[in-house]
């Protein structure tokens, strides 16, 4: 029985990368079918168990959806499983918080400088609207709404990945950005000097809009400086993994729920 599961498990896998090459062949066309599961059996001679089973694989691997009545077809594949998957990867992670600063250090330094030079129109524009909504943040009397602020924050740096114009930049920084964003949600120290990041984020902007890789760079690289400086754990205390920050910001947003004034109950 071992044995046949076993046997069942290499011909999927070999299916299921076959299939993979075809699709990668002909470019990911969305929405384009595939054989139907009948015409699979008899193309390799295997059961429907093993047809299903490697349609099971390529759907966990992002690149197929299967509907009734349409059968296997191409994804709409913008990396967003790859990013999720490394997403649960480092949140699951022995790193630390510093570590994980310090990765976005080394990746958005180039980022900025791609950006530098590949930036287009559309690209430059969603940058502006993302400082611009900052600053709408910071013009609004009383205190400042954390989370806009925070939309705005992490927006630019998501718009940056994009302007680099390499799309695995973008699948690199999605899942960062993505953990930053629930991090810096629970902190009370959020944001600390809005006004300092604003301007390095226009420091940034300008450097891209002169086509300047160097200055682009440099501003890129002294932002995240200071934001690492600011974030460093004190020693000689152990910093916590990224595990620990996952689990306490789930509680704090948990908590914060339980919690929330504006939550009702119509009865």
């Amino acid at each position: 029985m071992t044995q046949s599961r076993d046997r069942r498990g290499l011909l999927s896998e070999r299916i299921a990368e076959e299939l993979q090459r075809e699709i990668l062949h002909d470019g990911l066309v969305p929405n384009m079918r595939l054989p139907t599961e009948l015409d699979l059996t008899e193309r390799y001679g295997v059961s429907r168990t093993v047809v299903r089973e490697a349609a099971k694989i390529l759907v966990q691997r992002g690149l197929v959806t299967v509907a009734p009545g349409r059968g296997m077809v191409v994804a709409e594949f913008d990396g967003a499983h790859i990013a999720e998957q490394f997403s649960v990867l480092m949140r699951a992670s022995a790193g630390t918080f510093e570590h994980l600063l310090d990765l976005r250090l080394a990746v958005e330094v180039q980022v900025a400088t791609s950006a530098a030079r590949n930036a287009d129109e559309v690209a430059l524009k969603r940058l502006e609207a993302s400082l611009a909504a900052a600053e709408d943040v910071l013009a609004a009397e009383g205190p400042i709404d954390s989370d806009a602020y925070l939309d705005a924050d992490m927006n630019f740096h998501e718009a940056l990945a994009v302007a680099s114009g390499n799309p695995f930049f973008d699948l690199v920084c999605r899942p960062i950005n993505t953990f930053l964003r629930s991090h810096y949600l629970q902190r009370e120290s959020y944001p600390s000097d809005p006004v300092r990041t604003l301007e390095e984020h226009r420091e940034i902007l300008d450097a891209l809009r002169r086509g300047d890789t160097f200055g682009a760079r440099q501003a890129t690289e002294e932002h995240l400086r200071r934001l690492l400086r600011k974030w460093r754990t004190p020693q000689p205390s152990a910093p916590p993994s990224v595990r620990v920050l996952n689990r306490q910001n789930t509680r704090l947003a948990a908590k914060s729920a339980a919690v929330d004034p504006t939550t009702s109950q119509e009865g």
